[in-house]
């Protein structure tokens, strides 16, 4: 939703919507399966524009939960796997990703591709997604998307009502870009965001 330029203050919410409830599930000593924690998702982004928390990351797929050493370190205060995460795709390029993103009433993401495969579902309210080829997708709860390192820009469809969708990255092999000559890289398009009275775009 946000390249570090426009990155703000942690928060537990960026919209009027209540936060959403992740259950990390363990074993106990005895091999029964427990809840190990449900911590406060932190997002970051711009007021009025909407922003992205990360709920889950691990750093390789297979994921290693060996003596929860992924929990563990989903809940430091840094590394590529942490809360405070702020990538799309995970650094080391070989995990997942899993996110919430809110988006304010007639907030827009900037236009973006990474280097993955995306499978993004929304879950409240309207989403719009627009294809730098100029198609638009309207997105209601239950539908989803498979974005595969496409160009994309999100949108919420209402003027009034904040709007949700889950995702989760996987890191993918750069490929050539159709007629373009290019490889696939992770791109923002600076300026193509929502304005905001303090300038930021998000």
């Amino acid at each position: 939703m946000a390249d570090a330029k426009t990155i703000g203050d942690w928060t537990e919410s960026v919209t009027s919507l209540p936060p959403n409830r992740r259950y990390i599930c363990t074993h106990d000593k005895n091999g029964k399966s427990i809840v190990h924690s449900s911590p406060p998702q932190l997002y970051h982004g711009r007021g009025g524009v909407g922003g992205m928390a990360r709920s889950f990351a691990t750093e390789t797929v297979p994921a290693v939960l060996t003596n929860d050493q992924d929990v563990d370190k989903y809940l430091h205060t840094d590394g590529s796997t942490s809360h405070k995460g702020t990538d799309i795709v995970v650094p080391t390029l070989k995990g997942s990703n899993l996110v919430v993103v809110d988006i304010a009433p007639g907030g827009q993401s900037q236009m973006h591709r990474t280097v993955s495969i995306d499978y993004s579902i929304c879950v409240i309210g309207h989403v719009r997604m627009e294809l730098d080829g100029g198609e638009f997708i309207d997105l209601r709860p239950g539908d989803h998307i498979i974005q595969r390192g496409t160009m994309h820009k999100w949108y919420n469809g209402s003027k009034t009502e904040p709007a949700r969708f889950v995702a989760v990255t996987l890191p993918c092999e750069p490929f050539e870009i159709p007629g373009t000559g290019k490889t696939l890289a992770e791109d923002h398009v600076a300026g193509s965001g929502a304005a905001q009275a303090d300038g930021s775009k998000l």
